[in-house]
């Protein structure tokens, strides 16, 4: 007995892509497309129910006063983000039943992330794994129900869409640096003419604080990069960076690496075990996050005069919570 595969439309599209990092389909994407009609197996894959895709929980309390009524708000945050996914798969045979058993218990992993989306009117997507059992139910013989308990580490929702920042001028000329009071001491001197520092206007048009990945390319000595809505400066006092040198900075983990070699640039970035390249931030350094709004200004600095043509590109994903 066969029925046609259930089709969905609308918004209720999306799907979990898991890229494995052992065996030989090392990186090689497995991916499951869900209310796009049937796939080379002609099986459908559907959307049936998603609890805690409104809003994670929160980690952090109140604590109680001692001797008196009320209590101490301590730091309460986000914490990890539980859902529970309900997916129908509706297969053409009982084997290719079967099949999307396999597919599923694969595509999300145990030990490693796999990127959800989910297509509302704004399309988003995290990175998630299980949390416990996927129980499967059974209407037919044809269709089985996945009821996946997942748990997303990082409880932002992020548009699918890479925005890319590149810096509104080059280092073409010597510039003070950010932060620098000195002066020539000499007399008769001429200040420095010193042009605006370089700069990246990155928007985020979520409701919650996003978190960019930003890359700096050679020649560039002592890099900084400064929010300058609140003057915070993160800078690595003691790097040289030569000409063709790249420097990736993820401000999510607040680590940077030059040269890192085999790391994907997007975000939130995915760190293989293997990455080299570690450089400490200076001990004043401040991080900071991109906040909701367009008014993200990045300046990129050095910590004496230069002269040089290095680069900054910023990358980020608005997010929402």
């Amino acid at each position: 007995m066969t029925t046609p595969a259930s089709v969905d439309i609308g918004y209720w599209t999306g799907s979990f892509t898991h890229w494995p990092s052992m065996g030989p389909q090392a990186g090689q994407p497995i991916q499951v497309s869900i209310g796009t009609g049937p796939d080379a197996n002609g099986i459908a894959w559907l959307w049936e129910k998603i609890d805690g895709w409104d809003s994670p929980d929160v980690s952090g309390g109140v604590i109680q006063r001692g001797a008196d009524h009320g209590g101490w708000p301590a730091l309460q945050t986000y914490a990890p983000r539980a859902m529970t996914v309900t997916v129908r798969a509706s297969a053409p045979t009982q084997y290719l039943r079967d099949v999307a058993r396999a597919i599923l218990q694969r595509v999300i992993p145990v030990n490693e992330l796999c990127l959800m989306q989910y297509n509302e009117p704004i399309p988003k997507q995290m990175w998630v794994r299980r949390s416990g059992r996927i129980p499967e139910a059974y209407d037919n013989l044809l269709e089985v129900d996945f009821s996946c308990v997942l748990i997303a580490p990082d409880p932002r929702k992020y548009n699918v869409v890479l925005s890319v920042s590149p810096m509104t001028a080059w280092l073409s000329q010597s510039y003070m640096s950010i932060g620098t009071t000195g002066a020539p001491t000499t007399i008769p001197f001429t200040l420095p003419n010193n042009p605006a520092p370089p700069a990246s206007m990155c928007a985020n048009a979520g409701n919650f604080e996003t978190r960019p990945v930003i890359t700096i390319n050679g020649p560039h000595h002592a890099p900084g990069i400064q929010l300058q809505s609140t003057g915070q400066i993160v800078s690595w006092s003691q790097v040289n960076l030569a000409a063709g040198d790249l420097m990736v900075i993820d401000c999510d983990s607040r680590m940077a690496w030059v040269n890192p070699g085999n790391v994907t640039l997007d975000v939130p970035l995915q760190i293989p075990g293997s990455i080299s390249g570690y450089v400490a931030a200076d001990v004043t350094s401040s991080w900071f996050p991109l906040h909701p709004g367009l008014d993200n200004v990045l300046l990129m600095s050095g910590t004496s005069v230069i002269s040089d043509a290095g680069t900054m590109v910023v990358r980020s994903r608005d997010a929402w919570i």
